[in-house]
């Protein structure tokens, strides 16, 4: 293996629960009676994309408009949330130290803006440095965000590895397949809010992948 592809924020840090809360306070800025629970939000998570979630949610009835400002405000109630730091998802920063360790190529492989990005960096730089990247892709970097695969493609090839050399990690069922679709390896680390069709345990830590599946 010559890269280790991490798929979306959600296997860098837990987030759901902020996100959730910031978009209900986004919706009550711009006017909407809108409430998302804990099990609503659930099911919608399993659609990526936060405008294309909005668009969804709203039947078409939102213009693009207002679902960029609902957008944009709950980036910013979530940049509030997250000024007190992030803590890593378990296992997260010994795999990384692994690779870095054995020359093992990283990405931050997800379809996300590059201000979200920003805001991880932010809360996790008490644990995390996000120089360890060797590419970090945003949503500006492709046409199709995921489930596309076209993310990984791209890695791919600004990484200059072939698909069958690197593993992925996603944190929900719909990127994982974003993975799958090129042929890349990819393990489920489930989200605490992700919803799933099987008991995809194949790893419980990022510190059992790096046990089993890196070579230790």
């Amino acid at each position: 293996m010559k890269a280790l592809l991490l798929g979306s924020i959600g296997v860098i840090a837990e987030t759901s629960e902020l996100q959730r809360q910031a978009y209900n306070r986004a919706f009550a800025e711009q006017g909407l009676d809108w409430y998302w629970s804990v099990a609503n939000y659930c099911e919608i998570l399993k659609y990526p994309g936060g405008k294309k979630r909005l668009a969804s949610y709203s039947n078409g009835k939102l213009s693009s408009d207002l679902i960029d400002k609902i957008h944009y405000s709950k980036e910013t109630f979530f940049e509030d949330s997250v000024k007190n730091g992030l803590v890593p998802r378990e296992g997260l920063v010994e795999c990384i130290d692994f690779c870095l360790a054995r020359n093992i190529k990283i990405g931050l492989v997800t379809t996300t803006t590059q201000r979200m990005v920003n805001l991880l960096a932010k809360g996790l730089e008490n644990h995390l440095d996000f120089n360890c990247f060797d590419i970090i892709t945003t949503k500006a970097d492709v046409v199709e965000e995921k489930p596309s695969g076209e993310v990984y493609r791209y890695a791919a090839r600004k990484l200059g590895v072939s698909h069958e050399d690197a593993l992925a990690v996603e944190d929900t069922e719909v990127n994982q397949e974003a993975a799958l679709q090129e042929q890349i390896f990819c393990y489920l680390y489930a989200g605490e809010y992700a919803t799933t069709r099987h008991n995809l345990n194949a790893i419980k830590t990022l510190a059992v992948l790096t046990n089993q599946s890196l070579g230790t």
